[in-house]
């Protein structure tokens, strides 16, 4: 049996593998909807770092009108802030794995990953697994497909 993930480690490990990612450009952050409730307002022109739980779940609906492109590229914020705060984040954790294990949309954004981007996604589902996040593991299966898959 592998060590429990070290928190601060995985935190520090998703902030190396985005370090170097390219934002999208404003006008692709949310793909086409009648109204993406403020998703591309609140991101454009923003890095991926320094997005609290809390705003980061004020805007829950966001990973569900990403572009491919703008959810590969503002993962970490929620990796991190639910890291940081999972009970912040809890309805929003469920949300960013059930976008992620949906075999067209999900496939999209991991396949933008690379190699280290897609160890620290999958390093940061063994540490839900390890709190006791079973209820997952049907996103979970489906989120490791994908990553095989690329």
């Amino acid at each position: 049996m592998p060590p429990p993930i070290n928190q601060e480690e995985l935190i520090a490990r998703i902030r190396l593998a985005w370090a170097d990612a390219t934002p999208p450009a404003a006008h692709n952050i949310s793909g086409p909807t009648h109204d993406d409730e403020g998703v591309s307002a609140y991101f454009a022109g923003k890095s991926w770092e320094g997005h609290s739980a809390r705003a980061l779940r004020g805007l829950e609906f966001a990973t569900s009108v990403f572009t491919d492109e703008a959810f590969a590229y503002y993962l970490p914020a929620y990796l991190i802030a639910a890291i940081e705060d999972p009970d912040t984040l809890d309805v929003v954790v469920d949300g960013t794995l059930s976008a992620l294990a949906r075999k067209e949309h999900g496939r999209a954004v991991i396949a933008r990953l690379d190699a280290q981007q897609r160890q620290t996604l999958r390093d940061y589902m063994r540490l839900l697994q390890e709190r006791g996040g079973y209820f997952m593991d049907h996103y979970i299966a489906n989120i490791e497909a994908s990553l095989e898959a690329c």
